[in-house]
């Protein structure tokens, strides 16, 4: 249910009330902010997908029809441009070091604490149909924890190689990753 400050904050904002969407912007940036940064790593990523949940509000606010807390709305549409900002991330080759260094430690750790669940047995799944070298190289990433540059070497391949393999790899099971990512506010 929604309080009742937060009726008139979207009535004000439906009317186009510019100091009522500042208020809201001001109530809640900080939430959003650190709910974007806790699922993509980065400032710059957090605070560009909660902007273009600000700038969807004020484009929609004639139209908006929230049910339920704003705030839980807000935070509903960050983890919605979280998950496409994560599919786009893992898409981007010159990405390939930060999904290393930060995306698949925190997916390691869900894969932990979730071993059963049903999205990590499809990217069980989809990783048991990738060729077998792209499948070693993911694994040595991801289980093992090693760099491109140790994987390079143990494999005696060139980092360009191992580059690559992951970054299909990554491409393969985009989705599933994503999704098991933004499951990290359901058991953290």
């Amino acid at each position: 249910m929604q309080s009742i400050e937060d009726i008139e904050l979207l009535h004000l904002i439906r009317a186009g009330d510019q100091k009522a969407f500042e208020r809201c912007f001001n109530r809640h940036w900080a939430v959003l902010y650190a709910f974007a940064w806790k699922i993509l790593g980065s400032a710059d990523d957090a605070k560009d997908v909660v902007q273009l949940v600000y700038i969807s509000l004020w484009s929609r606010r004639e139209r908006l029809n929230i049910k339920g807390p704003l705030e839980n709305y807000l935070l509903q549409a960050v983890r919605f441009q979280s998950l496409k900002k994560l599919q786009e991330i893992m898409n981007r080759p010159e990405e390939l070091d930060r999904v290393q260094e930060y995306i698949l430690p925190v997916l390691n750790d869900i894969w932990e604490k979730m071993e059963e669940a049903d999205v990590f047995r499809e990217i069980d799944e989809q990783l048991n149909s990738l060729p077998v070298k792209t499948r070693e190289i993911f694994l040595l990433s991801r289980r093992h924890h090693l760099s491109i540059a140790e994987i390079a070497q143990k494999l005696n391949l060139s980092e360009k190689t191992v580059r690559n393999q992951l970054h299909m790899a990554l491409k393969a099971l985009r989705h599933h990753i994503a999704v098991a990512m933004l499951l990290v506010e359901f058991i953290s």
